[in-house]
């Protein structure tokens, strides 16, 4: 198809709806983990519903758990095939936010706010990508759906609920903030407990007990002294190195008495063909030494909570090369990226649908105290969007 979309996004259109975006609070409601309670999804889905309404574009809405959904709109292509557009709605805590998270403030050539880069920079543009395709009457070659996910902030129950039904979608361009890079790799990550447990005592006469916490900073040092180093010998050449990172402790009651009890939570970025059990096998190596030492010692290793494997799409995949092409068109270059932390790409890779993360903002200011997204970015991811919408040819990869 010849049509261009460059230029054609409004830049104070696309600006009203991420800010109408950032007003509503999406925070996770999973307080264990985000430290807040949030409101969730359904006032975002609402609204991306009332949009979509509007402009009569269909949708569906699709439970993921109670009262949270996800919200799946659909524009039909006069062909076979389908490329899935997917973002996240719901956002991290705001607990240590300088600026107000819910009121968007643009300054500087910036919106800030809570989730404008990550990410409802994508979310919105996404949505004026279709809005765009609706009002020029565009019909694109294949079937093109935009997901609006819930919950990728914690568990990833959004897009796992998408993808249930086991269908192969030709492509799918995932919104997370990469500064208009495309990016064709993410680490996978990692993440369990391990707790040590020993036996209290008044701390007078520590001798009379067993301290939890002393045994556990013995663990970490030989973690960071034996295993990390080892993590980190191989670099991927777009998304670094395998990381390894102590991010909680938590231990003792009080001052005076000897702790009995120490946990700590591990947060592992991996790469392809690491697993959970082989990890755990060598820190259980280590713990194993120091129970020989002393075998007073006991420390387990729980399960993973989350798992999930890293993704790397081959240049050659068609929807890599159609998003170089859009981005050629709409930004005169386009650039190969990676992104070090994990997202909902690696669902549909893993699902065997050939993935790529796109979108406006820089990822090093997701989840911080002054989040911004660049408004320049903002037109332009609209309109690679749009360009990929019209330009994508289903061709599957292997």
């Amino acid at each position: 198809m010849s049509i261009s979309f460059r230029g054609r996004a409004d830049e104070q259109e696309i600006v009203a709806l991420l800010s109408d975006l950032v007003r509503i609070n999406s925070i996770n409601p999973y307080a264990g983990t985000l430290g807040v309670d949030g409101n969730g999804e359904p006032d975002m889905i609402r609204y991306i519903a009332g949009y979509f309404d509007a402009r009569e574009i269909p949708y569906t809405l699709q439970e993921v758990l109670p009262q949270r959904c996800n919200l799946v709109a659909h524009i039909k292509g006069r062909g076979m095939g389908a490329l899935v557009f997917e973002a996240h709605v719901d956002t991290v805590t705001v607990d240590a936010m300088v600026i107000d998270p819910f009121d968007p403030v643009c300054r500087d050539g910036r919106l800030y706010g809570r989730g404008s880069s990550d990410c409802k920079g994508s979310v919105a543009t996404m949505m004026y990508a279709f809005s765009m395709l609706k009002k020029m009457n565009v019909t694109p070659d294949c079937d093109i759906y935009f997901v609006a996910a819930a919950d990728e902030e914690y568990a990833y129950r959004g897009v796992l609920k998408f993808l249930e039904d086991g269908r192969r979608y030709d492509g799918a361009v995932i919104g997370e903030p990469t500064s208009l890079r495309v990016c064709i790799a993410n680490k996978g990550v990692t993440r369990f407990f391990v707790t040590a447990r020993g036996t209290a005592c008044h701390s007078s006469m520590p001798w009379k007990g067993h301290n939890a916490i002393v045994d556990m900073a013995k663990l970490i040092t030989k973690i960071q002294e034996r295993i990390q180093p080892r993590l980190a010998e191989y670099v991927h050449p777009l998304i670094g190195p395998r990381t390894l990172s102590v991010t909680t402790i938590q231990g003792g009651e009080l001052v005076n008495i000897t702790p009995d009890f120490c946990r700590i939570q591990i947060d592992v970025r991996t790469l392809a063909g690491d697993t959970f059990s082989g990890l755990a096998a060598d820190i259980q190596a280590l713990i194993d030494e120091m129970k020989a030492e002393d075998p007073a010692v006991d420390i387990t290793i729980e399960p993973a909570y989350l798992e999930d494997q890293c993704m790397e799409t081959p240049e050659s995949a068609s929807i890599v090369q159609a998003a170089c092409a859009a981005c050629d068109k709409i930004l005169d270059a386009h650039h190969i990226d990676g992104l070090f932390c994990g997202c909902d790409a690696t669902k549909f890779s893993r699902a065997g649908t050939p993935a790529l993360v796109f979108g406006p903002g820089d990822i090093k200011v997701a989840h911080t105290v002054d989040e911004f997204v660049p408004i320049c970015e903002l037109t332009k991811a609209a309109e690679v969007y749009a360009q990929l919408c019209v330009d994508f040819l289903p061709q599957r990869d292997g």
